[in-house]
């Protein structure tokens, strides 16, 4: 059987060496991390329909989350908005436990993991991704996975014509502060469970207040990287709004950086395929790309296991990208058209849409939550279209509602172009095409 090496021990990488483990390939994961490092000390949401889908046993230390979301104004004077819960529940868990519960199956099913082991870059035969450079020396393999993460040295440094590697822009990236704060005992709870915190300026970022039964979890967001003079500031103004919140520190206090951009618009090349933040696999509504990664890796999985001749190459790794994007990517890419919309809209015009009352707590769950192919299907474009007549009387929200459907129409014209079947210059005519469209909306909303 194949040589498959794994870079990195992110979710998408691990489930993806699981299922080729169990199927008789020789599996190695090398992971920068020391085992007892791995995961983030904090709770994280992802779809409850994911173990199934990878079709994996799912851990026992899962629960339902309510998840249901509260729009916070800048004005007082505004009425928060409360999104309906949505029907379909998410679950969470912990991540520590979570990559501790894959490393566990990894380990069960034959994986080799080396930890406290970077990758540093790969290395390139031809025009074939051959094997990786690590601290403790070379290593081939018949196919390389890259869940190195957002900053991955592997993509970092692919040959340009394997139109992969994609820069890191302005609003590509959001920097993170998360900690859990215990609750004041001598404070009654919010009416709200999961409030969002909109920012002076759409381009700065957001913070989210989350109140569960034993503690408060805080998440700072910013475009930019975050300074801690500037965590210490908000924390302070969140904790002046909300009294509930003790200043007892729980745990948490992590620094992180999360992508929040379309997803790559090409993952494969001969000898590699990308997964998880290497591959810009988030949802950048929620924040969280467990699900999406997890799920990737298993499509990526049985693409291998299909390719009965042991090639690997393009032609072969196209399955995995094509049912990617027909499954996930594509959904991705819209809600990071929506994401744009944060930094298109200032904190006042999101006040001046919620005092105009037009959106309705239905309207903006659909927005919010998975139901994107009402969005931006006939449905979609009727509501939009209503929207803007209503705003008649305010000509720049009117005229931004109209940039955004214009984005919509041009979106699922560029989706069309995803190749079936992998051919040189179509894969050149959709990724350019991907590429050029997210970068035109960029330069409109920024």
């Amino acid at each position: 059987m194949a040589e498959i090496i794994v870079a990195g021990a992110g979710h998408g990488g691990l489930v993806c060496a699981i299922k080729l483990a169990r199927l008789g390939y020789s599996v190695t994961v090398f992971e920068k991390s020391q085992k007892c490092d791995m995961g983030l000390p904090q709770q994280d949401v992802f779809d409850k329909d994911t173990f199934t889908y990878i079709d994996l046993p799912s851990p026992k230390n899962i629960t339902i989350c309510k998840n249901q979301l509260t729009l916070v104004p800048l004005e007082n004077n505004i009425a928060p908005l409360t999104l309906p819960q949505p029907v379909d529940e998410a679950i969470f868990m912990e991540r520590k436990v979570l990559i501790n519960y894959l490393l566990t199956l990894a380990e069960k099913s034959g994986v080799k993991i080396h930890y406290n082991c970077p990758v540093i870059e790969p290395i390139i035969l031809g025009s074939r991704v051959a094997g990786v450079k690590t601290i403790a020396g070379d290593f081939y393999g018949d196919i390389i996975i890259d869940a190195c993460g957002i900053d991955s040295p592997l993509r970092n440094n692919l040959p340009k014509f394997m139109n992969i590697n994609r820069e890191i822009k302005d609003f590509d990236a959001i920097y993170t502060y998360r900690a859990h704060f215990e609750k004041s005992p001598d404070v009654p709870d919010p009416d709200t469970y999961y409030d969002i915190l909109v920012k002076e300026d759409g381009t700065v970022g957001f913070s989210w207040v989350v109140t569960e039964e034993d503690f408060v979890d805080i998440l700072i967001c910013r475009f930019k990287p975050l300074e801690q003079d500037e965590v210490l500031t908000e924390l302070r103004k969140i904790s002046e709004e909300y009294p509930h919140i003790s200043k007892t520190f729980i745990r948490g206090g992590q620094y992180d950086k999360i992508p929040v951009c379309q997803p790559l618009g090409v993952l494969v090349a001969d000898g590699y395929a990308a997964v998880g933040d290497s591959a810009f696999m988030t949802y950048p509504v929620k924040g969280s790309g467990i699900s999406y990664s997890m799920k990737a890796g298993a499509i990526l999985a049985e693409a291998i296991a299909n390719d009965t001749n042991a090639l690997y190459n393009t032609e072969t790794l196209w399955e995995y990208q094509r049912r990617f994007f027909k499954e996930i990517g594509f959904t991705a890419g819209r809600l990071a058209l929506l994401k744009n919309l944060m930094t298109y809209f200032t904190a006042q015009e999101i006040n001046d849409i919620l005092k105009t009352g037009i959106f309705t707590t239905e309207d903006l769950s659909q927005i919010m939550t998975n139901k994107l192919d009402n969005l931006f299907g006939a449905t979609g474009r009727a509501l939009i279209k209503d929207k803007i007549r209503q705003l008649r009387e305010n000509v720049i929200l009117k005229e931004k509602f109209s940039d955004f459907a214009v984005w919509m129409g041009k979106l699922a014209v560029t989706e069309t172009y995803l190749p079936n079947k992998y051919d040189r210059k179509d894969v050149q005519k959709w990724v350019d095409r991907y590429n050029e469209f997210f970068d035109s909306i960029r330069k409109v909303a920024n």
